[in-house]
């Protein structure tokens, strides 16, 4: 056995008996086990299109898995946006195919899809021909082109191009994430082939595909390449499944809402769950499942900020942490409120009626309140939608003499008053008790209010900050 000591800022060593290898102790350094054998960590790393949309994001992705010997399976997606007026790939490639269905030419598209990876592949000096690649792609194309294969080549063209610029092998998603017809993955099936396929190699597949029994590409939804990580790192069974993006960690609230919320160390399985469930937008539930199934940590970190430990996703809440009352909350954005006060005689089945007009509209209402002179309706809307003018004017003509107001495009927060024991608007507690920590002072993490339970001739006041300027009484 090679007693060489590791390279300074090398992790990533886990032990099993027989052999001999040196292993890093937070306190004493390293030390020599001369009675185990090296059985290196396996970290599944995922790299989102924000981590992957210009050069300087790619060389800063080589940086991260270099430095750390456990990431030996890495996931990516296509380019992202470099700067807010820009293009993703995948909107690109998805305009190509709606240009080949209708015969519009698409020769601009693709030419500045192509120009993006040439970009990267020139300033990051990448030893690969990927013009053929492309060329390949665009020979072939034509109307009976599927979207799905169309979308999946910019994560196919970015991990082409990244085994080539880390020196790991290229495994293609078709190869071994099966899906059947209905498009529903082959969880058996797909966890077999690349269990096969990696044997322990350095490799890098694309996110966001994989195939159906016939060979056909099939995609995820969009946001699909942290599923494909995922169940990565459930077929491997890695020892934690990172996923690297543009934020450090998930945030105790919204930050288009809320001024500098603080980042989240850690969280439980179910506190994410509680999480998403209330709007914050993480992670899709069906990235989570697999590595909740098989008990693998995740780690939400960025990419530009390598150094921050981000937040970890386990199986208890805090573990070895100071907990604080509220673990965040989530805000909502683009709500309207409707305001309809009525006439005594108008009283009794006004509320019913009101949510039925906006049911049949499609519009969703996530908390309401109504007393003796009306009631007050918060609701899903983007501001100026046509079906939520039409529902008023229906509310209008059915509840003749009542006063319909409407003000849109404002934020949704709980209020920042009350018991943390009691029951929410939107957001999750891991105790009881006040809030701590210098986020508390910023006030950015908002306690959980207690219902008011006192009637006045008012009815049921119910108190929502919306925006982060003003309050109103329901």
């Amino acid at each position: 056995m090679n007693r060489t000591k590791p390279r300074p800022g090398v992790r990533g060593a886990a032990f099993v008996k027989s052999g001999g290898f040196f292993i890093e102790y937070p306190s004493e350094g390293f030390r020599w086990k001369p009675d185990y054998e090296v059985k290196l960590m396996l970290a599944i790393a995922k790299f989102g299109g924000s981590s992957l949309s210009c050069a300087a994001a790619w060389r800063q992705v080589r940086e991260i898995v270099t430095g750390d010997i456990a990431r030996r399976v890495i996931v990516v997606s296509a380019a992202g946006k470099r700067h807010a007026d820009d293009h993703k790939i995948t909107d690109l490639l998805y305009l190509c195919h709606a240009h080949l269905r209708y015969g519009v030419p698409c020769w601009e598209l693709w030419r500045k899809i192509a120009g993006r990876y040439l970009a990267i592949r020139d300033e990051c000096a990448i030893n690969f021909p990927i013009e053929d690649e492309l060329d390949a792609i665009y020979e072939n194309l034509s109307p009976q082109t599927s979207a799905d294969f169309l979308a999946s080549r910019g994560e196919y063209l970015a991990a082409k191009l990244m085994a080539a610029y880390l020196g790991f092998s290229f495994v293609d998603a078709a190869s071994w994430l099966q899906f059947d017809y209905a498009g529903n993955v082959l969880t058996d099936t797909s966890y077999a082939a690349l269990s096969s396929l990696a044997d322990g190699r350095k490799i890098v597949t694309p996110g966001f595909y994989g195939a159906l029994p016939d060979g056909r590409i099939h995609t995820f939804s969009r946001g699909g390449s942290d599923i494909t990580g995922s169940l990565a790192a459930a077929a491997l069974h890695a020892d934690v499944y990172e996923n690297w993006t543009d934020v450090p960690g998930i945030l105790t609230a919204d930050p288009r809402i809320v001024k500098n919320p603080a980042p989240i160390a850690s969280l439980s399985y179910p506190e994410l769950q509680l999480l998403s469930g209330a709007g914050t937008q993480v992670l899709h539930e069906s990235a989570v499942a697999p590595v909740r199934a098989a008990q693998i940590p995740l780690q939400i970190r960025s990419t530009f900020a390598p150094e921050l430990p981000g937040t970890r996703i386990g199986f208890e809440a805090g573990a070895g942490l100071e907990e604080t009352g509220v673990v965040g909350f989530a805000g909502r954005r683009a709500v309207s409120m409707l305001r309809v006060l009525f006439r005594e005689e108008t009283r009794a089945d006004a509320d019913t009626l009101v949510r039925a007009c906006l049911a049949q509209q499609g519009i969703a209402v996530f908390h309401g309140s109504q007393g003796v002179e009306g009631l007050c309706l918060l609701l899903i809307a983007k501001p100026g939608q046509d079906a939520l003018h039409a529902a008023c004017d229906e509310v209008r003509r059915l509840l003749p003499g009542a006063q319909v107001k409407l003000r849109e495009n404002l934020a949704a927060l709980p209020d920042d008053a009350g018991d943390s024991e009691a029951g929410c608007f939107n957001g999750i507690c891991r105790r009881s008790g006040p809030p701590s920590g210098p986020d508390a002072a910023r006030g950015t993490v908002l306690r959980q209010r207690q219902p008011v339970r006192n009637r006045t001739a008012r009815g049921i006041r119910a108190r929502i900050r919306l925006s982060a300027c003003f309050s109103v009484r329901l």
